[in-house]
């Protein structure tokens, strides 16, 4: 018998599925959360944003620059769309209006974030859950990774609260554990289970500088010839692929 265990991370075939389907336009399926940033006078956000009303597409961020103030902060992730700068609705302005105020805006900077919400996993039919602790020491407050979802009035909109992004030499990825769209479970002992987006924020910024971050992740299991093979969704979807262009014989 072949056991493989992997630590699970985002799964692509999900999100793939997601962008395919309705929810990226469905109202029931986005979240929304306050982001605020500060920069000094002359300097920029370091994100890049497509979009406006002459794009024919919601401004959303279709860059971070790796360094930058956006993305040092972990609040922001690709594909967030802004709806408000300031206080100011950008529905109705055009994609160089949205440059030109996001560079003339001053040195605080808050913006009103929509984003798609992560997929659902569910326990069985192949896939179990797995955790983890993980101990990480911050970095200019934070621990190098972008939560999303978390509780919500809306039953529709409510989700666990998952880990949809680790900033690249930031320290979670330093760290090597945590992945794209594991689950963060509790903070120092602290549950987050029925916490909004807002209060898991809130938390992992009033933590120490060193926490322990208990972390959920799924993992796929499927028998194939007699062989249990465990992996994440990822790894089964590049396997599968791989097998259906060069198939090979197990022995």
């Amino acid at each position: 018998m072949v056991f493989i265990k992997l630590k699970a991370f985002w799964s692509i075939a999900s999100l793939q599925l997601c962008n395919m389907s309705t929810c990226s336009d469905a109202e029931e399926f986005k979240g929304s959360t306050i982001v605020e940033l500060m920069k000094k006078e002359g300097t920029t956000l370091g994100l890049t944003v497509s979009g406006g009303i002459d794009k024919d597409g919601k401004p959303r961020v279709s860059n971070l620059r790796q360094g930058g103030i956006a993305a040092r902060s972990d609040q922001l992730d690709v594909g967030d769309y802004i709806k408000s700068v300031n206080g100011i609705n950008l529905t109705k302005f055009r994609h160089d209006e949205i440059i030109s105020l996001l560079k003339n805006v001053g040195e605080r900077v808050v913006l009103e974030v929509e984003y798609e919400l992560p997929p659902v996993s569910v326990q069985g039919s192949g896939l179990i859950f797995r955790t983890v602790e993980v101990t990480l020491h911050k970095e200019g407050n934070t621990f190098g990774f972008v939560i999303r979802g978390g509780a919500h009035d809306d039953r529709n909109k409510s989700r666990p609260v998952v880990i949809t992004c680790v900033r690249p030499g930031g320290p979670a990825d330093r760290e090597g554990t945590i992945k794209p769209g594991d689950r963060l479970l509790s903070v120092d002992g602290i549950r987050l289970l029925g916490t909004t987006h807002a209060e898991a924020m809130s938390i992992l910024k009033q933590c120490g500088q060193e926490a322990t971050l208990l972390v959920e992740y799924d993992v796929s299991v499927m028998v194939r010839d007699h062989r249990l093979i465990e992996a994440t969704a990822q790894i089964l979807v590049y396997v599968i692929f791989c097998l259906k262009n060069n198939p090979i014989h197990l022995e």
